[in-house]
């Protein structure tokens, strides 16, 4: 079996494979060759356009000549949010990898002497509008998935004259597929706890209105060559927003694991799945689920062919392994496992117990952290949403619109409880009214755009040491370095807050009971009860020194 090596990592430059032949091919017969073990990577579906039509010589050549006349195509600024210049903060290190649209460098944080990658895109190689989206789309989505233990983090992007610059975490330990290679399969033992590391990463991108569309062995790189190496999952360049019930048609992925569906153009989130019963499969095997000696003849299996359960290894693997992987590859959506149900699937519980309860879904579990949340915590959380960038909060507000269903700019009652529903929320009345009173931060009987935003933000933001010092920032407004009860009261003015026990919280806050809150007291009270954020000690002259702050009110834009 031949594979051809994709070298490009970000899963966007290529274009889709026809599959109208592929539907109208016979099965595979019986007298082929055997799949041979994976050695060499599949490249990215070929001749489909955009939109997902069929391409022939013709055609094709006509596109590339439209490609060309749009090299002209003069692009301004990528991102929405204007940025510093690379070089100020980095040093670029080797090159990691070329692609067709960028090259990644090894960059070293100037400050701290860390090490990240940088994916550098040539905008002269963005010749399209939608190739200038696809960007933004993918920066916006990383940052909307930051903090999953098990997606790569985005640690912020820059843009020049030349390119637009993602710095990212660095993963050294090489990609799920070479270790595939290296080992021919892995245990059922490995093998679970690898698919239930790519399956919850599934749920969490579900669970936030995100179709990933590219899940392989390839775009899943371990942080370190050790054995136990955490697991991360990359390349976001085909993935998008979605609604529940949202029906796509454009024919993006790989060809050993595109869903069938994605093959007929008519397809929605339940294709990741799929995608990631065939990552199971080849992790138990060594071979794909669908095998065949030309592109055309995959898909024809993806379309038509049998699941092989009686070669080597399976005889050897356990009912309930097979149990799963058929029902992640059931070529009925309707009848195919969801990605959280998949998580409670015996086969891949951790020592085989489940979790005592559904988890939360990513909106409803913030939005209860945040509930439990004191209000000046809650007003600074506020605050830093207010300065966040547009790229940072994209995917929220393509959440707040999904919960907003009459587009009034406003989360009423009812669309809160129908909208978390969707999510999978099972709650109770009082619970359901006790989320809404918190996140309504001024009373006003709705959730507006900023207040969605500042209850479901992910507290790692509470980690960057710029969002704590222009929170304080925020309520000290003679810049004395203490926050007075005087100022607290200006501010829950300011967020039309009343009825709160200023006292109370002062006396909480302030540890050293001098009756003002410093910088340090403000950290330790924004960090209290935050998971795997470490207690800091800042000096706050010195950061202001550091740093040069600037308090402004960002308008939060509803589109």
């Amino acid at each position: 079996m031949k594979i051809v090596r994709e070298e490009d990592k970000t899963g966007k430059e290529q274009e889709s494979k026809s599959t109208e032949k592929a539907a109208e091919m016979t099965q595979r017969q019986q007298s082929k060759s055997h799949p041979q073990r994976l050695n060499s990577k599949p490249s990215q579906l070929a001749g489909f356009n955009k939109e997902g039509s069929k391409t022939g010589n013709k055609t094709r050549k006509a596109h590339n000549v439209k490609r060309q006349s749009c090299a002209g195509l003069q692009v301004g600024s990528v991102l929405q949010t204007k940025t510093g210049h690379l070089k100020e903060y980095y040093n670029l290190g080797r090159k990691l990898g070329q692609g067709q649209f960028g090259t990644t460098f090894l960059c070293i944080e100037k400050g701290t002497g860390k090490e990240y990658a940088c994916k550098s895109i040539a905008k002269r190689k963005l010749t399209t509008t939608e190739d200038v989206d696809d960007v933004k789309r993918e920066i916006q989505i990383m940052h909307h998935l930051a903090g999953h233990p098990n997606v790569i983090s985005i640690k912020g992007s820059y843009e020049d004259n030349m390119a637009v610059h993602v710095v990212m975490e660095l993963c050294a330990g090489g990609e799920l597929f070479d270790r595939i290679v290296k080992r021919g399969h892995y245990s059922e033992r490995k093998a679970a706890e690898i698919a239930r590391i790519i399956v919850a990463v599934v749920e969490a991108c579900h669970s936030m209105g995100v179709m990933h569309r590219d899940l392989k062995p390839e775009n899943f790189l371990f942080v370190n060559n050790e054995e136990d190496s955490p697991l991360k999952a990359i390349d976001f360049g085909l993935s998008i927003f979605f609604k529940p019930g949202d029906i796509l048609n454009d024919v993006v992925g790989s060809p050993y694991y595109v869903a069938p569906e994605v093959l007929r153009k008519h397809y929605g989130p339940e294709a990741d799945v799929w995608s990631a019963g065939v990552i199971t499969y080849i992790l138990l095997s060594g071979v794909p689920p669908f095998w065949g000696e030309t592109e055309q003849e995959i898909f024809n299996e993806v379309l038509n062919g049998e699941l092989d359960f009686s070669s080597d290894p399976w005889p050897n693997i356990s009912e309930s392994a097979k149990d799963l992987v058929t029902k992640m590859l059931d070529r009925d959506t309707k009848r195919r496992i969801k990605a959280h149900e998949v998580l409670r699937h015996p086969w891949v519980q951790v020592d085989g117990v489940a979790p005592d309860k559904p988890l939360d879904s990513v909106v409803l579990s913030r939005m209860k952290q945040f509930s439990a949340m004191d209000k000046l915590k809650k007003m600074a959380l506020r605050v830093i949403a207010q300065r966040l960038s547009e790229e940072e909060i994209a995917g929220l507000k393509e959440m707040f619109k999904m919960i907003d269903t009459d587009n009034s700019g406003q989360i009423t009652y009812d669309e809160l409880k129908e909208g978390l529903k969707r999510f999978g929320a099972n709650l109770a009345e009082s619970e359901f009214r006790a989320l809404m009173q918190a996140a309504d931060i001024n009373n006003s009987g709705t959730i507006d755009y900023e207040e969605f935003v500042t209850a479901t933000l992910h507290l790692n933001k509470i980690e960057r040491e710029d969002n704590l010092l222009a929170a304080f920032s925020y309520f000290d407004r003679d810049s004395s370095g203490y926050i007075t009860l005087d100022e607290l009261q200006k501010a829950c003015q300011e967020f039309g807050i009343q009825d709160i026990h200023l006292d109370e919280i002062m006396r909480e806050v302030d540890q050293d009971n001098d009756g003002r809150i410093d910088y340090n007291e403000f950290v330790a009270m924004m960090q209290e009860g935050n998971p795997k954020l470490g207690k800091k000690e800042f000096s706050f002259s010195l950061a202001l020194q550091s740093l040069r702050i600037i308090t402004r009110k960002i308008e939060f834009p509803y589109l």
